[in-house]
């Protein structure tokens, strides 16, 4: 991931969610999009080596605005993990992606999401926005989507220089052990 871009997007996420604890985001740092795996060489060349992604694995969709992959250390999957835990749900794969343009440019980062909702729907996801109460950034926006018998959870944040897309796949709650 670029190097500038990383604090902002943490920062933005931490901001959005409930505290985090050191102990519980490190204990979380299994689940990156690439299964648990560090990021290769070519990933960490640098911002000219960078490459973006075609699409979601997760949804099988592609992106019209193709994003970087960004790598979790176990934020993003805390983050997630609390959102859906809001709507009785819980995350099982993860995928993290990025997207820059020129500061303050929100034609730019409405056409990024706009034409990443349209490329769900294009495959055949069902969206909709919901809320979670543990989200607490008023920018950040909680999608759902529904297509055959599989769920969904995306989060948008955007910034004023860049924007996240987090999205998991999602199965139903475990009730709790009594």
């Amino acid at each position: 991931m670029r190097g500038w871009m990383r604090p902002l997007i943490l920062s933005a996420l931490i901001l959005g969610a409930a505290p985090f604890t050191a102990g519980n985001a490190l204990a979380q740092n299994a689940g990156n999009q690439n299964g648990g795996k560090p990021a290769t060489g070519k990933e960490n060349a640098g911002k000219e080596a960078q490459k973006t992604v075609a699409g979601s694995a997760i949804a099988q969709a592609p992106f019209a605005e193709q994003p970087f992959p960004l790598q979790d250390d176990g934020t993003y999957k805390e983050f997630m993990g609390m959102a859906a835990a809001d709507i009785s749900r819980r995350c099982t794969k993860l995928e993290s992606y990025g997207w820059e343009f020129k500061k303050g440019d929100d034609t730019r980062r409405d056409q990024i999401l706009d034409s990443t909702l349209g490329g769900f729907r294009k495959a055949g996801w069902k969206l909709g926005e919901v809320k979670a109460r543990s989200i607490r950034d008023p920018g950040t926006t909680i999608y759902t989507g529904e297509k055959a018998k599989r769920q969904l959870l995306a989060a948008w944040t955007p910034m004023e220089d860049a924007a996240i897309l987090l999205l998991c796949e999602t199965e139903a709650a475990q009730p709790p052990k009594k």
